[in-house]
């Protein structure tokens, strides 16, 4: 897999997870409208919490080689 078969499936990922949070809030019984907009606010926190994890402070060369060494690790999962 390369890196932007890797960087495609992150974006997957993280649209998923958008999706399954405002189902959950939907069910829930909150407005569509601000589940979909809450979902957004959530995912983005979530999502960026999880890279600043997997890649800490790597400059963009470090990251750049990690993406497309370890292309098939989905830091999102």
């Amino acid at each position: 897999m390369g890196m932007k078969d890797g960087i495609q499936q992150w974006v997957d990922t993280a649209l998923d997870t958008k999706d399954e949070v405002a189902t959950d809030l939907i069910n829930a019984g909150i407005d569509p409208l601000v589940a979909l907009k809450a979902s957004t606010v959530m995912t983005k926190k979530g999502v960026a919490e999880k890279l600043d994890r997997h890649f800490g402070n790597k400059s963009a060369s470090e990251i750049t080689h990690k993406v497309s060494t370890h292309a098939s690790i989905n830091p999102l999962q």
